[in-house]
């Protein structure tokens, strides 16, 4: 099992490596330690000092991020990454799982800001002691196994993997600005974390041991990553904070083995959660399936995916549970279908509840234009991602690849009509419709509303290109066996139309992205690329529809919208999107040229 787990980090690492995480690389800086303990003295711009020293080159880069050692080469050499937990005495000490949910006092006991904790974790000894005026849990720790509670096990792995940092935390002041920007920028549209809980990480006891819990320290760097991603606004400030934003990413990462390998707890969850959407934020999505099975596997040892685990918590902790859940497993069916690889999370494996439909804090709520009714974006979100889960197992699962076509096209019509029920749920004004023109609220929910409808209209292209690629086909299998098979709804005859609809509707979209949130913009860019890649088939097959110029100039619109998020810096990422394009529509006007030529030879004509 070990050996197992080993070869899948080696093999992360090495994604990491071809992105630009040189995790292992013996870097000269100075400890996070040393940095932590700097008095006011040091200027508030020492990350930026830091980051100026890296060699990157636009917001969207991925290229190698390396730190400039100043330091006497006379120096013996030393150990540059210690260890962030602290070594071990030789006696066993006691490991006690945070999230053990039999010995978990919820914040509403507490009257605390801060979130719940174990009763057995050292908070919450001193809380009990206070409440029973000096009362003992030593008998309560009796109560764990063995192997918990003496972290027999833990203790094997204990320095295999050292944690490793790569850049000091700023001034507490700036600390603060950067998580309250990534509270209201973007935490209010993917609510990763509970906004009491991070605050909680920035206070000064806090701060000093955060280097003692992977989980906490990576959930920190990973909203101050955040952070200087949304300050991005132009040119001129793109490659410091882009520069700052992967500092921070890189000190969340280098705890990997960390919130792997440790004892599972929230935190892990979602640091990794931030993680996974920073990377295909940042057009860097390759290791993105590699650590959402992670997150799956840690929520499934927290017991996420049980809501039989929510009793004695209070309604906000049960709520926060429950979306840290739904974003992972929505970014679960997002990534397989993206990559096309297996899902990590069973539907038949959990019977957690979906978010409130109107929570107490009114994260993604959008009230209708008349003020009669509400409606839960985040929640229409996850039912979406319920149905990707169908769509997986029915059209792109291993057991689905060898069905006979009469069967898949019955699949097709099935999940057709329960997406069109999910779209008949959503409020009229609210619905993704091809031929209508969305006009989004003025509000910063109406971002998460940009994505459901991209998101809708790739689903339903995931539910119809099967079928489309192969309508004469499906006619003629249809006819030889009526007698076996029930007729499947007529809508399959016009999955190349639907497909066609929606790809141009996605396209139509390009305008209203948040070109001001590139981490936003990251995420979305896929599905107009896709839509490219729909239209650009479609003529292939088709190269004599009437409708072959104005995709081809949709094609080319994608085109330029890639082009403009360089920001004047050429980088990698943008450049596999823009070959991508090329790609796309250089095959298009071959198919439309070829056509041509053919038409006119009939004619008489030929045309080179």
């Amino acid at each position: 099992m070990i050996d197992r787990l080993e070869t899948n980090i080696r093999r992360l690492e090495s994604h990491f490596q071809k992105i630009g995480f040189h995790l292992g690389e013996d870097e000269n800086e100075p400890s996070f330690i040393e940095g932590s303990e700097q008095s006011d003295e040091s200027s508030p711009s020492s990350a930026a000092e830091n980051a100026d020293s890296i060699n990157g080159t636009g917001a969207w880069d991925s290229e190698p991020i390396h730190m400039d050692a100043q330091q006497d080469p006379s120096a013996a050499p030393q150990n540059v990454y210690p260890t962030m937990l602290k070594k071990a005495p030789d006696d066993i000490h006691t490991v006690i799982p945070e999230d053990l949910p039999c010995f978990y006092v919820p914040r509403c006991f507490t009257d605390a800001p801060n979130p719940g904790f174990s009763a057995l974790s050292p908070e919450g000894k001193k809380w009990i002691t206070n409440k029973t005026q000096g009362g003992s849990v030593g008998n309560l720790e009796s109560l764990l196994p063995l192997g918990l509670h003496q972290g027999t096990s833990q203790r094997l792995l204990e320095g295999l993997f050292p944690d490793k940092h790569f850049c000091p935390l700023p001034p507490k002041d700036e600390i603060i600005s950067l998580v309250n920007d990534y509270l209201q920028q973007f935490n209010s549209l993917i609510p990763i974390f509970q906004p009491s809980s991070l605050l909680s990480l920035c206070e000064d006891d806090n701060l000093q041991s955060i280097f003692d819990s992977p989980g906490r320290w990576a959930s920190l760097n990973v909203a101050l990553a955040m952070g200087y991603m949304l300050r991005i606004e132009n040119n001129s400030s793109v490659h410091s904070d882009r520069q700052k934003g992967w500092l921070f990413m890189k000190n969340a990462l280098g705890v990997l083995n960390g919130l792997c390998f440790g004892l599972p707890d929230l935190w892990a969850v979602q640091a990794l959660l931030g993680m996974v959407v920073f990377l295909m934020g940042t057009l860097s999505s390759q290791p993105c399936g590699y650590l959402i099975s992670s997150v799956v596997r840690i929520c499934h040892q927290i017991r996420l995916e049980r809501s039989e685990n929510e009793s004695g918590l209070c309604p906000e902790e049960v709520e926060q549970r429950r979306r840290i859940f739904w974003i992972a497993y929505c970014l679960d069916k997002e990534i397989s279908l993206r990559a096309g690889i297996p899902i990590a999370q069973r539907d038949d494996d959990m019977d957690v509840l979906l978010p409130t439909e109107i929570p107490l804090d009114n994260i993604g709520i959008m009230p209708t234009t008349d003020r009669q009714e509400t409606f839960n974006v985040l929640r229409s979100t996850c039912e979406l991602a319920l149905i990707k889960s169908q769509v997986h197992k029915h059209l792109y699962s291993v057991a689905a690849r060898d069905r006979p076509l009469v069967e898949v096209a019955g699949s097709v019509a099935m999940l057709d009509e329960k997406l069109q029920q999910w779209k008949e749920s959503i409020p009229t004004e609210f619905r993704p419709e091809p031929r209508r023109v969305s006009t989004f609220p003025q509000s910063p929910v109406a971002v998460v509303l940009l994505y459901l409808h991209l998101s809708y209209f790739n689903c339903l292209i995931a539910i119809h290109r099967i079928t489309a690629a192969q309508e004469s086909r499906l006619g003629i299998d249809l006819v030889k066996k009526s007698s076996v098979y029930t007729l499947p709804n007529q809508v399959i005859f016009m999955s190349e139309s639907l497909c066609t609809k929606a790809a141009t509707a996605s396209i139509n979209l390009i305008k209203y992205m948040p070109k001001f949130n590139i981490t936003l913009v990251g995420v979305m860019i896929y599905y107009p690329i896709f839509a490219s890649k729909t239209l650009s088939s479609t003529i292939v097959r088709n190269p004599r529809d009437a409708s072959r110029t104005y995709h081809i100039g949709l094609i080319m619109q994608v085109e330029t919208f890639v082009s403009s998020l360089a920001l004047g810096k050429p980088n990698e990422g943008i450049e596999g999107l823009l070959k991508d394009c090329a790609e796309y529509r250089s095959l298009a006007e071959a198919a439309v040229k070829k056509a041509s030529q053919i038409c006119w030879g009939r004619r008489g004509f030929y045309v080179s």
